[in-house]
């Protein structure tokens, strides 16, 4: 049935002019790796192909042969620099049967498995420069003629809805060079792949102006980084349990609670690299304490208030776009998940300037002390044990290498070390 399915898919890519088509998945760092492909053999690609799992960091070079399936259900269709392309995600099954390690796998696994309908939207946040610097000066929410490249952005917003990706906004953000697009909440695995779309087209509609975009978590010292704040609602069929009548509900302190707890255990998730930790400082609204408040946006999590009480989310705002996305979603699905089984208290809300305050616990200051804690406290999250020993692996390389070749462990300032390793990937 899937090679007839393929069959009829490329036809319709055909017809509509599309000469290329790529296959895609995120490496366990999240670099995007694929294959360029034409749509005449449809039989071939829904076969698979074999990749690398050692190099790609899933497996251990003993056993590294894997196959990748495109998912017929990511398609998309969008105009790309070498021309009408077709847009699939993969999944990675060795031996006939998903990988565990790889992280798409196991969060379609969890969403399938949850009793809860999660629906996630997200700020993705990022830098066009040229040259390595900011290409506007403008600020929060600036337009015209403060913001120089507004054709940019409407591009951007126009390509992913001609493909089927609703945004609910796209804005400048506080930063000079700074914005922000919005996908429309939908499900972690939705969001998740949506986002890796997002970025290519970003990507993409950057470097045809000539311009870089960067989602690097801190690219300029002085300035603010780029998050990618994580919009969580939780539904009982028709019902929102996190809130009623505008305010927090037991279940929605308990998902508070979740993610307060297993933000530890699992910050290698959230917010894998060196530079990760160089966005998390004092005064510039990231998160620096495990806290929680309505409206605080000096918290990690806000409860946003509309004109009626809140909002109807709970904003988690630790995780940034580097590595990959898979794991960040996984990370507060199965946060929020075992919050309401184990009814977590996240103890009571912070009303004060949480960089200003005492007595909170301290979110991990860098790359090393997030592994020291993280596998501290690995026990925390049995089910996630062995993917979480592969990131730790290879983030141990990525520690080791930094302080062989950048200096001090506990240097605040964004090296160029960073920059060449993080600013376009």
């Amino acid at each position: 049935m899937q090679g007839e399915d393929f069959e009829r898919a490329f036809k319709q890519l055909r017809d509509k002019g599309v000469k290329f088509f790529e296959v895609v998945f995120q490496d366990l760092g999240g670099v995007l790796r694929g294959r360029v492909l034409k749509p005449e053999k449809p039989d071939d690609v829904a076969r698979g192909f074999r990749i690398d799992a050692f190099s790609t960091g899933f497996s251990g070079v003993e056993d590294s042969d894997a196959t990748l399936l495109p998912d017929l259900s990511t398609l998309r269709v969008y105009e790309s620099s070498i021309g009408r392309t077709g847009f699939l995600i993969g999944d990675l099954y060795r031996g006939g049967k998903p990988m565990e390690t790889y992280p798409r796998n196991l969060l379609k696994k969890w969403e399938a498995e949850s009793r809860y309908k999660v629906l996630l939207g997200a700020e993705l946040e990022f830098y066009l420069a040229r040259d390595y610097k900011p290409v506007d000066n403008g600020g929060y929410m600036y337009v015209s003629p403060y913001s120089t490249v507004y054709p940019v952005i409407a591009e951007i917003v126009t390509k992913a809805e001609e493909a089927g990706l609703a945004l609910k906004a796209a804005h400048h953000e506080v930063g000079p060079g700074q914005y922000e697009v919005l996908p429309t909440p939908m499900s972690p695995l939705a969001l998740s792949d949506a986002i890796v779309f997002l970025k290519k087209l970003i990507w993409e509609a950057a470097s045809a102006r000539g311009l870089q975009a960067t989602f690097m978590p801190k690219p300029f010292n002085g300035l603010p980084g780029n998050g990618l704040h994580v919009h969580i609602s939780v539904h009982d069929g028709d019902r929102n349990v996190l809130f009623e009548d505008g305010e927090l509900t037991e279940e929605g302190r308990s998902v508070i609670g979740g993610l307060l707890a297993y933000t530890v255990p699992l910050i290698l998730f959230t917010n894998p690299t060196i530079n990760s930790y160089k966005r998390l400082v004092p005064g510039f609204e990231a998160p620096i304490y495990l806290t929680w408040g309505r409206g605080n946006r000096s918290t990690m999590i806000r409860v946003p208030m509309g004109l009626r009480g809140a909002s109807g989310v709970v904003e988690y705002r630790l995780p940034d776009s580097s590595g990959n996305v898979y794991l960040k979603a996984l990370a507060v699905l199965y946060s929020a998940e075992r919050g309401l089984r184990e009814r977590v208290d996240p103890g009571p809300e912070c009303r004060v300037n949480a960089f200003l305050a005492d007595g909170y616990p301290r979110i991990p200051g860098t790359l090393g002390e997030a592994l020291e804690k993280s596998l501290e406290s690995i026990g925390k999250a049995p089910e996630l044990r062995d993917l979480l020993s592969k990131v730790a692996e290879l983030e141990k390389g990525e520690w080791r290498r930094y302080l062989e070749e950048a200096g001090s462990p506990e240097a605040s300032e964004v090296t160029e070390w960073e920059v060449k390793r993080y600013f376009l990937g």
